[in-house]
């Protein structure tokens, strides 16, 4: 048989190998979603419950953001923030 006659043989995308780039994107998906959701209950409760309305849930918004971007430029921990409510609160998250 000549190559013209022979079917190229595909590869499945399935079995493909993830590249760490692949991992990664996935991991970053992964934590947007499950924030996302975070967010979506914590709000719902806080307007189904706790009575707040729009300008309060947007100063819970504004406060979370901040508090966030003070932990990705390293200026607190996460474990910090648990280990001051579990001492302070009683509060524990794990």
């Amino acid at each position: 048989l000549c190559r013209k006659d022979r079917k190229m043989k595909k590869t499945n995308p399935r079995k493909r190998p993830a590249t760490y780039a692949d991992v990664e994107r996935a991991k970053q998906e992964a934590t947007h979603l499950a924030t996302r959701r975070t967010f979506i209950l914590l709000f719902n409760v806080l307007r189904d419950k706790e009575g707040y309305d729009l300008d309060g849930l947007q100063r819970v918004w504004v406060e979370a953001l901040d508090l966030a971007d003070s932990v990705a430029k390293g200026y607190c921990k996460l474990s910090d923030l648990n280990e001051v409510l579990r001492e302070e609160e009683g509060i524990r998250i794990e």
